[in-house]
Order: C-alpha cells, then sequence, then structure tokens
C-alpha cells in the first residue's frame, strides 16, 4: 500500500510544477533559475521565500521553512497530508486509488470533517432546488441574484427541521461525533443533538482551495424576531473564523491581476459584486476583521479597499479594521457607495454604478480628513483640540515613517499650528503605548533559550547541507561531526553518509547520490513520502541557494563545526556552574573539586576554539 502510494504521490509531483502551485497563493518573481515571494508564513518587508524549480522544492530563509509542493499546501491551508493529497491529485487530474486508503478507521478529524460539510453543502443545495426550499430561492430572486450566480456560490437552504439533516448524514454513515465536530448539531444537555441551522439560507464558507469548512445563514425574512438574523459555524479542527475571508476562494486571481482587495460588509455584498462583473471582493465570516486575515490579502496585493454603510455604525466597524491595515503597512483606500446602504443594494438598482464605484477609490487619510475636519468647527480651540486627537490617532497606526511624516504636516497645515507641538504629541502616544506594550512581552530569558535552540539547528541543517552539496569536504572534517548532530533526523542522515564513507573509503558525488536513493526505501516512508528525504532535499536547497555568496567551503564549514562546538560547550558550563552551586550548598568537597577540574577544562576548549 505503502509503495501504491509513494507511486501516486510521484505521479502528482511530476505533473505539477511548484512555482506553479505556489503561484496559486503568492504573488512569485522570478531570481535568476528560482523564483521568489514574500513569505506567507511571518512578516517580512524583503522576499527570502524561494522557490526551485530545478528541484521542485521551497524554502524560506527568513523563518526556515521548507518543502515540496505538498509540505507548502498542508501548511497554507492547514491540511492532513491525506487531504493535501485529494486536493493536489484533484489539481493534477490523477485518480487516486482507494484500496486501504478511504479506511474509516484511518481517517482523520479533519478529513471527516470535510466530507460531512461537503456533504451537507450538497444536501442544501439540493433543498434550495425543490418546493421546500422555494420561498428562499425566491428571497435570493428579489435581491436581485441570478440562478447562475445561486449556483456559483453553491447558495443552499437548510429545512426547519431539528434532526433531517442529522438523519441524512447518518444514513450516509457517519457517526453523531462526525456531524457534531463538524459544527452541523448542537449538544442537547440531556444526551443526543439537534440541528444547528433550521429555516435558514445558507451561505458556504470555502478555505483557499474551495473546500467548504463551515456555513454562515441568513434567518427567512418574516421569521421569529427573537432568532438571530445570522448564525455561523462555530470553530472547528478546520474552521478558524480569523483566518478564513468569504469569497476569496473565487476572488483570489482576480485580487492579484487587479493589484487590489475590495473588503466589503457581508456575504450578499460579495456576491452581488460578482454577478456585477466586480470579483476582486472579499468578506469577514461573521468576525472583525483580523491581522491574520490581512497576512493572507498580503500573499495577493498590498493594496486593501473597504466599502462600508456610510451610518456611523458602518464606518466604527470599517474603522478597527483600516486601523489594523495602516499597521500591517497595506496601502489602504476607501470606496464610499453613492446609492443604497451597501454593494448588494447598489448592484441591484444600479449594478454598473458600483463597477463605476469600484474602479475609484479614494486615499483613505483623504477620506479621514474629510469627515473629521467636517464634524468639528477648526476656529474654534476646541474644535482643533478635537480634529488633532482623532487624526493623531489615526496617523499613528501608519507604519511607514515618510507617509506618517507628510501627514503630520497636512494637519498642521490645515489646522493652523507648530507641527512640532503635533509631533510631540504623537511622540508622546507612543511612548504611552509602548511603556503599556512593554507589560506584555514575554519571558526574555525563555526567548533567549529558544533563539539558542533554533540557531543550533540551523547550524546542524546547513553543517549536513555542506556535506551532502560538497561531499569532498567529509574526509577532513567527520572525526568532529560525530557529537554535533543532536538532532534525531539530523544524525540519522550524517550517519548514513558516514557509513558510505568507510564502505567505500571515499565520499564522491555518486557515492551521495547512492545514499538518497536509500532514503526513498520502504522503511523510511511515511505517508507515502520520506521525512529524511525530504530533510535531505531541505537542507541542500538552503545550501545551494547560499553557495555564490560562500567564499571557502572549507572555511564555511569549519565555523559551522567550530560555532556548535562552542554552543556544547556553553551548554556544559551551565550545567557545571550548576552543578557546583549545588555541591557548595550540601557542603560536598569532593564532588566541588572534581567539578571545578571539569569546570577548567572546559574554559580552556572554549578558549581554544575563541582563537
Amino acid at each position: 500500500m505503502l509503495f501504491m502510494l509513494n507511486s501516486q504521490v510521484d505521479e502528482i509531483k511530476s505533473k505539477l510544477n511548484v512555482e506553479e502551485v505556489i503561484s496559486g497563493y503568492l504573488h512569485i518573481q522570478k531570481a535568476g533559475r528560482n523564483w521568489k515571494a514574500k513569505c506567507p508564513f511571518h512578516n517580512e518587508k524583503t522576499p527570502s521565500f524561494v522557490i526551485s524549480p530545478e528541484r521542485q522544492m521551497w524554502y524560506c530563509f527568513g523563518c526556515n521553512e521548507g518543502g515540496d509542493i505538498f509540505t507548502f499546501i498542508m501548511k497554507i491551508e492547514g491540511l492532513e497530508f491525506r487531504d493535501a493529497l485529494k486536493l493536489l491529485a484533484e489539481k493534477a487530474g490523477v485518480q487516486l486509488e482507494n484500496r486501504g486508503y478511504d479506511n474509516s478507521k484511518e481517517r482523520g478529524e479533519k478529513s471527516k470533517a470535510l466530507e460531512v460539510l461537503y456533504t451537507s453543502r450538497k444536501f442544501y443545495e439540493e433543498c434550495l432546488k425543490i418546493k421546500t426550499g422555494k420561498k428562499a430561492f425566491e428571497y435570493l430572486l428579489e435581491r436581485g441574484l441570478s440562478k447562475e450566480i445561486i449556483e456559483k456560490f453553491q447558495l443552499g437552504y437548510a429545512p426547519d427541521s431539528w434532526d433531517l439533516l442529522s438523519n441524512f448524514l447518518k444514513k450516509k454513515n457517519y457517526k453523531e461525533n462526525d456531524i457534531f465536530s463538524a459544527g452541523m448539531t448542537v449538544k442537547k444537555d440531556r444526551g443526543g443533538s439537534y440541528n444547528r441551522f433550521r429555516g435558514r439560507i445558507m451561505f458556504p464558507v470555502n478555505n483557499i482551495s474551495g473546500q467548504t469548512v463551515g456555513f454562515s445563514s441568513r434567518v427567512m425574512p418574516g421569521a421569529d424576531e427573537s432568532q438571530a438574523k445570522y448564525i455561523n459555524t462555530p470553530e472547528t479542527a478546520i474552521y478558524n473564523k480569523s483566518r478564513v475571508l468569504y469569497g476569496l476562494d473565487k476572488a483570489k486571481m482576480e485580487i492579484r491581476k487587479k493589484d487590489l482587495c475590495i473588503m466589503v460588509e457581508g456575504n450578499m455584498d460579495v456576491i452581488a459584486s460578482f454577478q456585477a462583473g466586480v470579483e476582486n471582493v472579499v468578506a469577514t465570516s461573521g468576525t472583525a476583521l483580523t491581522a491574520d486575515q490581512l497576512k493572507i490579502i498580503k500573499r495577493y496585493t498590498e493594496k486593501i479597499a473597504f466599502s462600508f454603510d456610510m451610518d456611523s455604525a458602518g464606518i466604527k466597524a470599517a474603522g478597527r479594521g483600516i486601523e489594523l491595515a495602516l499597521q500591517e503597512g497595506l496601502n489602504v483606500s476607501v470606496i464610499t457607495v453613492p446609492e443604497g446602504k451597501d454593494p448588494a443594494d447598489c448592484v441591484k438598482s444600479n449594478p454598473d454604478l458600483w463597477k463605476k464605484t469600484a474602479k475609484n477609490p479614494r486615499p483613505v487619510m483623504e477620506f479621514y480628513f474629510e469627515s473629521v475636519f467636517a464634524k468639528y468647527n477648526m476656529n474654534e480651540i476646541e474644535g482643533k483640540k478635537k480634529i488633532a486627537e482623532e487624526l493623531l490617532n489615526i496617523i499613528i497606526k501608519i507604519s511607514n515613517k515618510i507617509e506618517q511624516s507628510h501627514y503630520l504636516q497636512m494637519l498642521a497645515e490645515k489646522l493652523n499650528v507648530d507641527e512640532k507641538a503635533l509631533r510631540e504629541t504623537l511622540e508622546n502616544a507612543k511612548k504611552k503605548k509602548s511603556r503599556f506594550e512593554n507589560k506584555f512581552e514575554k519571558n526574555k530569558d525563555d526567548s533567549k533559550v529558544l533563539d539558542v535552540a533554533n540557531r543550533k539547528n540551523q547550524l546542524q541543517k546547513k553543517l549536513l547541507g555542506l556535506v551532502i552539496t560538497s561531499p569532498q569536504i567529509f574526509e577532513e572534517t567527520y572525526t568532529d561531526l560525530d557529537e554535533l548532530f543532536s538532532d534525531q533526523k539530523i544524525n540519522e542522515v550524517y550517519h548514513l553518509i558516514k557509513r558510505q564513507y568507510l564502505k567505500n573509503k571515499r565520499l564522491n558525488t555518486k557515492d551521495i547520490e547512492e545514499v538518497k536513493k536509500e532514503l526513498s526505501q520502504e522503511k523510511y516512508l511515511e505517508n507515502g513520502q520520506s521525512k529524511l528525504l525530504h530533510l535531505w532535499n531541505t537542507v541542500s536547497f538552503q545550501v545551494e541557494a547560499e553557495l555564490e555568496a560562500i567564499n571557502n567551503i572549507f572555511e564555511e564549514t569549519s565555523v559551522c563545526i567550530s560555532n556548535l562546538k562552542k554552543m556544547g560547550l556553553q551548554k556544559d558550563l551551565k550545567k557545571l556552574e550548576l552543578d557546583i552551586k549545588n555541591a557548595e550548598r550540601t557542603n560536598d568537597l569532593e564532588s566541588q573539586e572534581l567539578l571545578m577540574g571539569e569546570l577548567d577544562k572546559c574554559i580552556k576548549k572554549l578558549g581554544e576554539l575563541e582563537e
């Protein structure tokens, strides 16, 4: 079975290029033989995420993450291997063998949840088409949606029943707990469960690749007013509402093409905008905009335009998202809808007007200056103070210092006040903010321990990568290497290389290839992939990308070895110092003497390495 799975993985890899898969998620740029992008897994201003078509791999030199198309999809989508396999098989047009693959005992919670949600979505879609969902369907048509757009967004209807869906799912062999874990039922206090969604229009919420991970639902017009108007799927193993954007699976390519993401308030706004031909539009999933959602948007564009209701509640709600976007360094603008409360109303009455409006967003600071100055009388001292206070609270959120300085000058000119006074006010606010944030800093000692452990691991990876890419260094250095690889997987690969060297009394490129072939053997496979081969490819890719900057391979290797030895000795020193203190506490003179001798040796070795 492992061989069969491995062959399918290889077939998928042969049909999908790593740069094509990743370009569906990130904006990538050619960089010599490779491609580069800003890493989606950590914040960075300069691209350090490298994609190698030659090796069919990716690696980030900023956060030291790397792998192939499977590891990328698993990490960016938050999927288990089997779900990533299904997703990539579909992209590649590869038919997966089911023998031994889809055993229900082997399926993880995420896999089952995705299946339950897919089956539920299909159930709701069918309910919308029959007599049961007639009123819901007519309501959607009245809101100006076409049959085609209803199908495109997979809208459905949840019948007003306590158990119809759950009984349907149980007939499909899903257990009660599987249905509950997917967020489709609510447990009763006295046992059993009931359907979460009843008598509602259903909006499937999809992840980036189009898999349904949850639902947003709207109560039918005229229903019991005590009900919540909107109910959403709760947080589950596959649904994190702070990391999902409604419509992004359909909008991502258009966002990249237009180099702009339009953020609207609701699901209907997204759907109506698509129907009008404006497809670079997304909405949050029943939550305020989060930093995680903005990081996802930054994979596709650095520009975001907010479109919201022009009432005070709409402006206030959008304001929180705008401030967060400014902090994230995005280029922020505002789209004000001239007709109707929101884009959905505008599209219903005049779709061409929405298309025209969406093409002309206004710079966000221009919008804020206009609206704040309109609220207060700038000829009065109190008015000036209020204007300065409100606009400085926004200006302080701008991460770009040049842009921040520009708006400070503009504010000083408009208020006819000394710019220096505004700068002092801003600096005082920054200091206050900094003092507040410092109260919540993480323990610095813990951070240092983590930094040391991470640096040690990266040095070990680099040293192994140097051995793989330049095997000629092995003969001179291997006697020093035995005690340096504390990481289990790195140590295992190193000893396979050493065994090959001792067997042939040499180590060249051909010998290295022999070891690499061995890593593909079944004993090293997990989910159809060799974890050791993945490590091999990652560390060798990392070193190959740095080779141009390395003047002397032997010197670079020597520095790695020396640094790892120093780190080991520094760890020994700390332990010896602690042991000596314990011996002093118990007045154990014999142990003190022995430990002091070990301490002297350790200090001497460290001194030799420092020379």
